[in-house]
């Protein structure tokens, strides 16, 4: 990256430093802080600030490309490890959608995946709203923070298993249906009795927990168009056309759990896309929810590597990172393109592709994107 760029660059991020104050996270003088630069995201860490005075002096003078803070509260948060002395900590969950340049589709698919995670935390554990604080990350998905005062003292091992449960570790979908035995009664054949019309049963849109989820996924799959159904691995035009052909019958019997029909005619790839569907949390996520020194984005501060914002957010069933975490809003500039670059969402329109040596005028979001990319140049 060229100076002029790097000037370019550190000069917006003062500008809104300057004019956006930030909220602290709570009990800011317990936390421990990391700095990040355009090359690292954490390039120093062990700081701390004594009050959110502090903590907004410090992003207008240096502005930052990234802030993060510690899921841990600290008797001393800017002592070395071994010397902090570990008072607690949130229970932190950190979603990502694996993706090279953003796109719509691919946040829409974490955002579904956020919305289980809320749903094993409220329904599950019994969370309230005021105890689960959801955040964008800046760029490919969300943070999610349990901040009740009974998982601060929990250890790793306790986190794992909370991760576990909601990873469904060692879920068997086989467990939630199940044949049961009618009340006709039953038949005499070739010296056996037999059971006279058993139910293969399941969950039903009345369950609660893992049967929640399982139901809901199945519903969710049940409902996609048929193009959709054929993109599930092994799904092809026939079996897509037969699911559709049904959609109304099988899910009308899947809310009275009555799964024997759908069930015997989906096939094993359908079953493994539910299971797939209905695992809300990653191994990735588990290492992150349970690690107690975890360094996280400072919440409504700038992601160096979007330009947008780690945005708090109130309800993820309106909110769109790509529209409404943006930071940068002023003027257009000029850019020259240095690596060719695919199309992208952002705004709420798609842009590019733009090729490598083009010279273009972009607006102000897109331009920092790009550039906070390495893809291209600043143009004066």
């Amino acid at each position: 990256m060229e100076a002029d760029t790097k000037i370019f660059l550190r000069k917006k991020f003062k500008q809104y430093y300057w004019v956006n104050n930030v909220g602290a996270p709570d009990a800011v003088h317990r936390r421990e802080f990391g700095i990040g630069t355009l090359d690292d995201k954490i390039k120093f860490r062990h700081r701390s600030f004594p009050s959110e005075k502090a903590f907004n002096q410090y992003l207008k003078i240096e502005a930052p490309y990234y802030i993060s803070y510690s899921a841990a509260y600290y008797g001393f948060p800017e002592q070395s490890m071994e010397s902090k002395q570990w008072l607690g900590a949130d229970l932190i969950f950190d979603l990502d959608k694996p993706m090279e340049y953003l796109t719509q589709g691919k946040i829409d698919e974490v955002t579904s995946e956020a919305l289980r995670l809320l749903d094993f935390l409220y329904d599950d554990f019994g969370y309230s709203k005021k105890d689960v604080r959801v955040n964008f990350s800046g760029s490919k998905g969300y943070h999610i923070h349990v901040v009740a005062d009974d998982v601060k003292s929990l250890d790793s091992d306790s986190r794992r298993e909370i991760i576990d449960y909601i990873g469904g570790v060692g879920l068997d979908l086989d467990f939630f249906l199940k044949t049961e035995d009618s009340a006709k009664g039953v038949k005499f054949i070739r010296g056996k009795n037999i059971l006279v019309d058993k139910k293969f049963v399941g969950p039903t849109s009345e369950s609660t927990g893992w049967g929640k989820r399982i139901y809901a996924v199945a519903e969710e799959i049940l409902s996609l168009p048929q193009e959709e159904l054929m993109k599930i691995r092994g799904v092809g035009a026939k079996r897509a056309a037969e699911l559709e052909a049904k959609r109304e019958e099988y899910l009308g019997n899947l809310r009275i759990g009555n799964w024997k029909a759908f069930w015997e005619n989906i096939g094993s790839h359908v079953r493994a896309e539910i299971k797939k569907r209905a695992l809300a949390v990653t191994d990735e996520d588990r290492q992150v929810t349970a690690d107690i020194s975890r360094l996280i984005r400072v919440p409504d501060t700038i992601h160096g590597g979007s330009g947008l914002l780690a945005k708090k957010t109130k309800s993820l069933e309106t909110f769109n990172p790509l529209v409404h975490a943006v930071a940068f809003k002023g003027s257009s500039f000029k850019i020259a393109i240095t690596s060719d670059v695919p199309s992208f969402d952002l705004l709420g329109s798609s842009w590019g592709p733009y090729k490598k040596d083009e010279k273009i005028e972009v607006n102000e979001t897109v331009g920092m994107y790009l550039l906070l990319k390495d893809k291209a140049e600043h143009i004066i």
